[in-house]
């Protein structure tokens, strides 16, 4: 399947689709990746690997940024992950910036705009020996690493590189946890120690705690609302799995001004607040179309 071949209108989410995303908190689509475009983004990523970036900017030696700014990745029984890695790949750029993948996110959370937000490549190294939780992704809402967003309608698309299955470490969400608002201590994606999490730091608000792996099919995309805690187990195949995590706004996003809460210094800052511009207020413009491009404009759904 080629890009030219896809029929947007048949891997478009039905209005079925769209009520079990907002009741569940996630969806997996249809196969709407071609081959081509998966291979252009692993070849990029191994570019990327290198230190070799097919377009550069101003902060991308900046380590407050990213602290992986041009730092080889030699060690691959390590796992990592490279923010703004669409911005330095252009193999990365088509997947990230993907019109279909933006027409399904404003089709599931109502919107008619929307904006990027940041990326992350993700490598998860296979887990063996005294390295047993190496990768595992801690359950985490990734809205609480974006304080400063006003919006609550935010979602990730979750892009694999290769067919994902609890063997490699797929991506596991619990389900309907996106209405559970009260979980503010889970800024934990580096926790390696999962029980610990569910036992201690979730409040499920009496619901039942559900995982559910999204086994996904290389060409799938599964989405997610910011505030469905997921995470992922190792990987216990003989091979690294690779992802694009993709991060999306609607259009009705703002920057919320969070520093009154610090008498000592400002604390509520994303990295993104170093790089884009500022609005005539003086804040973070999270409009800003060179670090937030405009992926979809159109009507609600």
């Amino acid at each position: 399947m080629s890009d030219s071949e896809l029929d947007v209108a048949a891997v478009m989410p039905s209005a079925e689709d769209i009520a079990y995303y907002r009741q569940n908190g996630y969806y997996v689509s249809k196969k709407i990746l071609s081959d081509d475009l998966i291979a252009g983004a692993l070849e990029g990523s191994e570019r990327l690997y290198r230190g070799e970036y097919d377009e550069r900017f101003a902060w991308s030696d900046d380590p407050n940024v990213d602290p992986n700014f041009g730092v080889p990745y030699t060690d691959r029984t390590r796992s990592r992950a490279d923010g703004y890695a669409s911005f330095h790949s252009f193999g990365l750029r088509a997947l990230a910036r993907h019109p279909v993948i933006a027409s399904i996110a404003a089709a599931l959370i109502g919107a008619t705009e929307i904006r990027s937000w940041k990326d992350q490549l993700i490598y998860k190294a296979p887990a063996s020996g005294p390295q047993e939780n190496e990768g595992v992704t801690g359950f985490h809402q990734d809205k609480r690493y974006w304080p400063t967003c006003r919006s609550d309608r935010m979602i990730t698309a979750w892009i694999p590189l290769h067919d994902c299955s609890t063997q490699n470490g797929c991506l596991v969400v619990i389900k309907g946890s996106h209405q559970w608002r009260n979980n503010h201590a889970l800024v934990t994606f580096d926790e390696k120690n999962q029980d610990y999490i569910k036992s201690k730091l979730i409040n499920s608000e009496g619901d039942e705690l559900v995982e559910v792996p999204l086994e996904l099919q290389r060409g799938q995309v599964s989405f997610h609302d910011c505030y469905t805690i997921h995470g992922s187990y190792p990987n216990v195949s003989d091979s690294p799995r690779r992802a694009l995590s993709v991060h999306l706004q609607d259009g009705e996003n703002r920057y919320r001004d969070l520093n009154f809460l610090s008498r000592a210094k400002p604390v509520y800052k994303h990295s993104h607040d170093l790089i884009c511009r500022k609005a005539e207020n003086g804040f973070p413009d999270y409009s800003d179309p060179e670090i937030f491009p405009t992926l979809y404009r159109g009507t609600a759904g």
